[in-house]
């Protein structure tokens, strides 16, 4: 059986399922375009699709692991996920790929509910934030390796050969999987009842750290995911940049993320885990702000952008797995349930805010970098206010 390094290293791997799956069909789209004969919104629906499978999903699944467990939630998920991958590889149309890319979403929604849920069974305070970290790096992987691998698969074999390498991944899990030993220490036979999950719902949305937290983590994802959709546009549109070249550009914003993890890790013992991510939201504006500056001067270079986004990212992967581990530490008890809800509200609230703001991006790197920067300023201002706060209340 799994010793709990192998047990987080393993979650890392299950939380890097959502960036391999969209990340790594980027690549393919202009290939699904031509076999389906159809326009950019379609395909980029597949994207789209999966997304809000997983954010819709993830309340489903919470309540699921904490009545049944972590390792039947997995089981039953990865299983949806490794379905809904075999769809995909014979979509005969593009309607078909986007009913397979929502049965993926579903499966991979319990990857993510229940990887968050492990941990919080088997870690707390600084400890969970440092497991959540090192997860994260590990998670890293995703965004870091799957455009190239994404780029080189669409190459040389076709677009549906990605999603035969998305099969191998899930197949490999459910034989991890097998080696996992259950992790919540008693099952919640009422988790499904309507009273409980509203009794859930309220002790989450009622603590004032996991409220704080979890509202702000949802403009953080807005940031996120400013750069998951502006990025390929942007390189093109600023730079001509398309295909394996985009794939290996983008893979450098993944080395960020992992530099970033694994001074996460330290920054968590060294200054804690609020000064942990008052630094990522510092780097964040920086990040952004420089980003405005160049793009707007005209001095913005193929060789800057990469760096920039790669600490942007960076930034945001410190931020986000630390206000996890704040959000899901009073909450033991029902941690099934409140890792769901802080993944459907984060996820649907940021994919819902970026909908509307990208409207005002036009595409370009003043338009992407002047919402980031927005919301970097915003997401600052919020935290002093919570020091504050928490200062005068006597509150750590």
């Amino acid at each position: 059986m799994m010793g709990r390094r192998a047990i987080v290293v393993f979650c890392g791997l299950l939380m890097s399922v959502t960036a391999f799956s969209v990340d790594i069909t980027l690549p393919a789209f202009p290939q699904m375009m031509n076999e389906f004969s159809t326009g950019f919104t379609q395909v980029q629906w597949s994207v789209t699709a999966f997304l809000f499978a997983t954010g819709i999903g993830q309340l489903v699944w919470g309540s699921f692991s904490d009545r049944f467990g972590r390792r039947p939630t997995l089981f039953i998920g990865l299983t949806t996920l490794l379905a809904g991958q075999m769809l995909a590889i014979a979509a005969p149309t593009i309607d078909a790929l986007l009913v397979a890319r929502v049965i993926q979403g579903l499966g991979a929604a319990a990857a993510i509910v229940s990887c968050r849920a492990i941990l919080r069974d088997l870690f707390s305070g600084q400890e969970l934030a440092r497991s959540m970290a090192f997860a994260s790096a590990v998670f890293a992987i995703g965004p870091m390796l799957a455009p190239l691998f994404g780029a080189l698969i669409t190459e040389f074999s076709g677009w549906r050969f990605i999603f035969v390498a998305l099969g191998i991944l899930a197949t490999l899990l459910l034989i991890l999987l097998a080696y996992f030993e259950e992790t919540s220490p008693q099952k919640d036979r009422r988790a499904l009842h309507a009273t409980r999950i509203k009794s859930n719902v309220a002790a989450v949305f009622h603590h004032p750290q996991s409220r704080f937290f979890m509202i702000v983590s949802m403009f953080v994802m807005a940031f996120m995911l400013l750069i998951l959709t502006g990025a390929a546009p942007v390189y093109e549109t600023e730079f001509g940049i398309t295909g394996v070249t985009f794939a290996v550009l983008f893979g450098i914003h993944g080395l960020g993320i992992v530099a970033g993890q694994i001074l996460n890790r330290r920054l968590i013992v060294s200054i804690g885990v609020f000064a942990a991510i008052a630094v990522a939201g510092a780097v964040m504006v920086a990040m952004s702000g420089l980003l405005l500056f160049l793009s707007a001067t005209g001095l913005l270079t193929v060789y800057v952008l990469p760096v920039i986004l790669a600490l942007a990212n960076a930034a945001f992967l410190v931020f986000y797995s630390n206000a996890t581990s704040l959000v899901l530490d009073p909450h033991h008890e029902r941690a099934g349930f409140a890792v769901s809800l802080f993944g459907f509200f984060t996820q649907m609230g940021g994919a819902g805010i970026v909908s509307i703001l990208v409207y005002f991006s036009n595409d370009s790197a003043v338009g992407m970098s002047s919402l980031m920067f927005v919301i970097a300023i915003g997401t600052c201002a919020a935290l002093i206010l919570w020091k504050g706060r928490s200062q005068e209340v006597g509150e750590t």
